[in-house]
């Protein structure tokens, strides 16, 4: 325990005059006299706080223009000083060159281990050595393809009649798509659906396959209009035909048709 020089001196002499007196003042303290050292001052943490910043600072470039190898090396140095100031909470910043080669020296980087890389399959056409030869049993038999792709198309299906419809039933008989427009085979005359016919008629008998065939020539305007083209599709022997009707402004094209038989193929040339 410090005294100051001048109580020590006071006290000794004291102690000379009356041992008794120096019992009762030896221990005696004034109001606001320090026991012991005097504190030590607290140290910053800003140099501390700056070194972390400027360590997150220089990680993130880093992390966005260094290599991965030079990465890795950094990320474990990175951690192990986070670790430092965690463990040490007064850490303070020193400039002297040795401790800051021993705290490097006890971090050491670390090699990136090898990724083992698979071979690459052979390109289209490289020879393989020792490759297993093709099996000629192993052939894929295109003759189904062929002889699908030269098998004649098939006939369009009858189409649909409800025999308990009379607008259809007449449809139907002069060449016409049962599912025309109901509203439309109403409003058509007698003379309409004998145009129709003969527009179909004329039209697979004398039209060839990449001309239209419109009838009637001059009509009057309560008259309907038959427009008959040909499609793809039809076998040889038969003609698929698609009928455009106009009538009252309003214009309803019908479904595909098909006739057959050797007369009707001898039309296709007009």
């Amino acid at each position: 325990m410090l005294f100051p020089a001048w109580r020590a001196r006071s006290r000794a002499s004291a102690a000379e005059d009356d041992s008794d007196s120096y019992d009762a003042y030896a221990f005696a303290f004034d109001p606001g006299e320090r026991i012991g050292a005097p504190p030590a001052r607290p140290r910053s943490s800003l140099p501390g706080s700056l070194l972390f910043v400027a360590l997150m600072l220089g990680g993130g470039w880093a992390f966005m223009h260094a290599p991965a190898e030079w990465l890795g090396s950094f990320g474990e140095r990175v951690a192990a000083v986070a670790a430092l100031f965690r463990a040490t909470p007064n850490f303070a910043v020193t400039s002297d060159p040795s401790t800051i080669a021993t705290t490097d020296a006890v971090i050491p980087s670390a090699p990136m281990p090898e990724a083992q890389v698979k071979e690459a399959p052979p390109v289209s056409g490289e020879v393989v050595p020792n490759a297993p030869a093709a099996n000629a049993d192993t052939a894929v038999d295109t003759g189904s393809i062929d002889s699908a792709a030269t098998a004649p198309p098939a006939p369009l299906p009858p189409p649909r009649v409800d025999p308990g419809d009379p607008y259809q039933k007449r449809a139907v008989a002069v060449g016409l798509h049962p599912d025309l427009s109901r509203v439309l085979l109403r409003r058509m005359t007698a003379t309409d659906y004998r145009n129709a016919g003969h527009a179909i008629d004329t039209a697979i008998a004398k039209t060839a396959d990449e001309s239209d065939f419109i009838w009637p020539r001059q009509r009057k305007p309560e008259q309907a209009l038959f427009r008959v083209h040909f499609v793809r599709g039809a076998a040889a022997t038969c003609r698929r035909y698609v009928v455009t009707v106009t009538k009252d402004g309003w214009t309803t094209t019908a479904p595909p048709m098909e006739r057959c038989g050797s007369k009707v193929a001898a039309g296709r040339n007009g």
